[in-house]
């Protein structure tokens, strides 16, 4: 199902293809924008549905169309963007919202490996990072049919950092964040600044 309105284009879940003025759109394989949304513990409370205007409104002078692929987890809005999502970061921090609560760029996205998610993690820290630069690893897991346990991937990944790379961990006060944002059979990876990472809620 597609919800056209104005400028959001929202495909939802496990879609296959759409019919959109006459031409077929495929769903998006990836996204570079996570949102995670302020939940209540009513189910019709309607957080995506307001979450989305608020994105919608904030960016809506910077990204002609927002592509918004919906996940199967509660309140976890998955954007794909043409513009920079550490620039969307920063319009959203300035931005009015009342229910997004945490707003992650996203430097790329792997099918839920353990391997894959490491070595992506470690190629992207390699591009990034400087020697003897400090790092933490954090993940957000929804979903365990692919990785059952959070600290077993935050020990594998922060291990191959070590072993692979001239850099410390440090838990207190990181120079850098390596996100981990597991999706189902999705995740996304990032390497960021703690700036980088909105938390409004």
């Amino acid at each position: 199902m597609i919800i056209h309105n104005f400028n959001i284009l929202i495909i939802t879940y496990n879609s296959n293809s759409f019919l959109l003025g006459g031409g077929r759109i495929k769903p998006i394989d990836g996204f570079n924008l996570l949102v995670t949304l302020q939940g209540h513990k009513d189910a019709h409370a309607g957080e995506e549905l307001v979450g989305i205007e608020e994105l919608e409104l904030a960016l809506s002078s910077y990204e002609p169309v927002l592509y918004i692929k919906e996940s199967q987890y509660p309140n976890v809005v998955l954007v794909e963007l043409t513009m920079d999502p550490e620039e969307a970061v920063a319009i959203l921090s300035e931005a009015p919202t009342t229910v997004v609560s945490k707003v992650v760029p996203i430097d790329a996205v792997v099918k839920t490996r353990m391997d894959s998610i490491w070595e992506r993690a470690l190629l992207i820290a390699r591009e990034k990072m400087n020697s003897d630069d400090s790092f933490v690893v954090r993940c957000d897991l929804r979903g365990r049919e692919y990785i059952e346990s959070k600290n077993e991937l935050i020990e594998t990944v922060t291990n191959e950092l070590l072993n692979n790379i001239d850099i410390m961990a440090d838990e207190i006060n990181p120079g850098w964040i390596v996100q981990i944002e597991v999706v189902g059979e999705d995740t996304g990876v990032s390497v960021l600044k703690p700036h980088q990472i909105l938390k409004k809620i």
